[in-house]
């Protein structure tokens, strides 16, 4: 009888061989190595992948695996309590049938064979970290990865994850080391804020872990170089920055956005600073002075009126810089199309120690600006970005019709010598042979691109005023569009919808494509199969359980971040080799 097939190796004889071994069983669960495949049922069980709502999730994304079939076990003998929390009702079964809620958290890959299951942990061993729910299981997988560690464990304390690794025999571990190992393979709230090296790991009579008897973290240890504020000014900044980002300090040098910081944050960061200085100023300029120091400069140097005539708006720059430091090539990231590229400094955290920058409709800022095609836009673009890297590798990533006009750069980009060593589009759809008319984008739709929520029905919006305040009531950076603004973003919208639609794609283009998609967008005509006459290489594919206009939420960019930022690097390891 199959109880509980993730409890030890005695119940693995209800599967079939898996693709790796289980390493060791710490905190309770299992502990594992990278991408543990977990093998399909034998005769007389079925398995399934559900949400919390005991829905099929989708190919890509992360579920509990529950077992089900007439070789189940009817319950723990004894145990109703624990019966009646396992063996649930069973919602695709017959009256009466019943499915066993295994406790492991996994999902569907492709595989040569066919589709598998991917362990990633366990969902009874997560934990709620900065409004972010984290499964210690996986973070303890990333530490187990870095040679030399024999066992790893991680903790919490207070708001912050704690590491604890102990070395294999004659092993002497870097913990800075060890973090950059976790970096590269975590979302940024994943990642210890520290990790201290054991000699073993306390444990209770019976020989489980003992978490109450792990010694407190030293989390001052493993902050980065610390410059102290200089005025009033600057604290104001980096006190604002710290509480918004639950840090108990934030320097002069530190990033914004490399801190963990999002568009969804920004606004109450910056309705902080505006009250403590006692002065207007707009949430856009946390986009191109992203540090405490860069911020408080120009909160002391820039006009009050932020919105006068002659007062240009960085923010509106056809090149917005996201970060500028950095030792790898940048990501340069595509705006959709309401032509801005704010969107993505959620994204910034994920990409590592590299330039990000956005890139954003010229019309905004010149509404006589005449484009006649996503060529020539592209072909604009093009000239931009060579102006902050004159030669590859390009990392290009875009966002809707952004993965159009990423494609188009990347056609010309090659056709010009150098090197695209990345082309990722973010649920980039192709119109062409649907018929689609070029009809005027309403009030609403934009909204909907600028993710707000309209309430009631389309009318509720119908103007200019009422949609302003939509943006307003919805918060992050698009709150502090104005009347104007909106107007401009519109213009754009149509004109940028005209242009994707009038586009015919090259057919193919030597290049693999990294595609995110909208799991939950069930109206969109085309997907990644619209791709595949235009892309001479591989297309690797991975659903993201949002809808079209949730790509770049933080919940979505915390699965596309990493494999992105895997991507990038990897692809640069391989022209570094060829």
């Amino acid at each position: 009888l199959v109880a509980r097939w993730a409890a030890g190796r005695r119940m693995f004889n209800a599967y079939g061989p898996t693709e790796a071994t289980i390493m060791s069983n710490v905190s309770g669960g299992l502990v594992v190595g990278e991408s543990v495949t977990v093998g399909g049922p034998v005769r007389g069980f079925g398995e399934l992948v559900l949400d919390g709502r005991l829905r099929p999730v989708p190919f890509g994304a992360a579920g509990e695996l529950y077992l089900s079939g007439p070789a189940l076990a009817r319950g723990y003998r004894n145990r109703s309590g624990l019966t009646a929390g396992r063996f649930v009702a069973d919602p695709f079964g017959g009256p009466g049938d019943r499915m066993y809620r295994t406790g492991d958290v996994v999902r569907w890959r492709r595989s040569e064979g066919g589709p598998v299951l991917e362990y990633v942990g366990r969902s009874d061993f997560q934990v709620k970290i900065r409004g972010f729910r984290v499964e210690l299981g996986e973070i303890e997988s990333a530490l187990l990865g870095y040679p030399g560690i024999d066992r790893a464990v991680v903790n919490t304390s207070g708001d912050r994850l704690a590491g604890y690794v102990v070395p294999a025999a004659g092993s002497l571990l870097d913990t800075s080391a060890v973090l950059a190992h976790a970096r590269a393979r975590l979302a940024p709230h994943m990642v210890p804020a520290t990790v201290t090296v054991l000699d073993a790991v306390p444990v209770t009579a019976n020989g489980k872990l003992d978490r109450a008897a792990l010694p407190e973290p030293d989390f001052t240890a493993a902050r980065a170089a610390y410059r102290a504020p200089r005025n009033a000014t600057e604290e104001v900044v980096a006190a604002a920055f710290a509480e918004g980002l639950g840090l108990d300090r934030v320097g002069l040098d530190d990033n914004y956005f490399t801190l963990g910081g999002t568009s969804l944050t920004a606004t109450s960061v910056i309705a902080r600073i505006a009250e403590s200085s006692a002065r207007a100023v707009p949430v856009q300029w946390i986009f191109t002075h992203p540090t405490p120091e860069a911020l408080a400069h120009m909160i002391a140097t820039a006009p009050e009126d932020s919105r006068a005539e002659d007062a240009a708006d960085p923010s509106l720059d056809v090149l917005l810089p996201l970060r500028t430091t950095g030792t790898g090539n940048p990501v340069f990231c595509i705006h959709p199309a309401i032509g801005l590229a704010w969107c993505f400094t959620g994204l910034v955290q994920y990409l590592g120690d590299r330039p990000v920058y956005g890139l954003q409709s010229p019309a905004l800022t010149d509404p006589d600006l005449q484009v006649d095609s996503l060529e020539d836009l592209a072909a604009r673009y093009v000239q931009r970005i060579r102006a902050v890297q004159p030669h590859g590798p390009y990392h290009l990533v875009g966002y809707s019709v952004g993965g159009q006009i990423a494609h188009e750069m990347a056609v010309q980009l090659t056709a010009g010598g150098d090197e695209v060593a990345t082309l990722a589009m973010l649920d980039t759809h192709l119109t062409e042979g649907l018929g689609l008319t070029t009809e005027k984008p309403t009030v609403a739709a934009l909204l909907a691109e600028l993710g707000a929520v309209v309430p009631g029905d389309e009318d509720a919006a119908a103007t200019t005023d009422r949609a302003v305040e939509v943006l307003r009531r919805t918060g992050g950076l698009f709150a502090a569009v104005t009347a104007d603004d909106l107007d401009a973003v519109h213009r754009v919208f149509t004109q940028t919808v005209d242009l994707a639609l009038a586009h015919r794609p090259s057919t193919p283009i030597g290049l693999d494509l990294l595609f995110f998609g909208a799991a939950d967008s069930v109206d969109a005509p085309t997907g990644v199969s619209a791709w595949r006459p235009h892309i001479g290489g591989e297309i690797i594919e991975h659903a993201v359980p949002v809808s079209h206009q949730q790509m770049t939420s933080p919940e979505a960019l915390a699965g596309i971040g990493p494999v992105l930022a895997q991507h990038v690097t990897l692809a640069e390891r391989r022209l570094a080799l060829s």
